[in-house]
């Protein structure tokens, strides 16, 4: 069963915080996802979260100019996938993707392989969560697309950002945000 739309915003919104401060230190965690979220309680439900495993992170450095795809192919970024050089928007793409399936109750992309499931984080195109849960508010699936974009370029350019829109759709869940989402994407 899925969770309540308000759990999971506050899940999202401490992950957002713990990467923002993990992005502010150098540090990239490039393993999201819900196996590294945990709570403090007896489930989802309940308890503090945290954010674990940074045995794939990785520390800013000059030295650094292109890193292998470590990671959950389920959750990686398109720039991962294809062992492009990283920054934190990798993590914020991870964290679009769980909290795509946090509110639908399955990824945005399936595959008979992995390597499926990579070509499709790619190619971008997930379908819209909220014609999969459509309860979902316009803007929280804003946010999801936003953080999911397949172009860096065109996704939240820091965790700063994302925990901006979150406070804002917090507010007010009738919020609409600015940002188009890309084309690319299913209807």
């Amino acid at each position: 069963s899925l969770l309540p739309i308000s759990r999971v915003i506050e899940i999202i919104f401490k992950c957002s915080r713990a990467l923002d401060f993990a992005h502010h230190l150098g540090i990239t965690h490039r393993d999201i996802k819900p196996a590294n979220i945990l709570f403090s309680g007896d489930s989802p439900n309940t308890g503090n979260i945290k954010i674990s495993d940074f045995g794939a992170a990785l520390v800013d450095s000059p030295e650094r100019t292109q890193v292998s795809g470590i990671g959950s192919p389920a959750y990686m970024s398109p720039e991962q996938l294809r062992e492009l050089p990283l920054n934190h928007q990798t993590d914020i793409y991870s964290l679009g993707v769980v909290m795509y399936e946090m509110l639908t109750g399955r990824p945005p992309y399936d595959g008979e392989s992995p390597v499926a499931v990579a070509l499709k984080h790619i190619n971008g195109g997930a379908p819209m969560p909220s014609t999969i849960n459509p309860n979902i508010p316009g803007g929280l699936e804003q946010i999801i697309m936003h953080a999911m974009e397949v172009d860096p370029a065109r996704r939240y350019s820091s965790a700063t950002e994302m925990l901006y829109d979150m406070e804002e759709f917090r507010k007010n869940p009738n919020t609409l945000f600015r940002f188009r989402v890309n084309a690319n994407i299913q209807r």
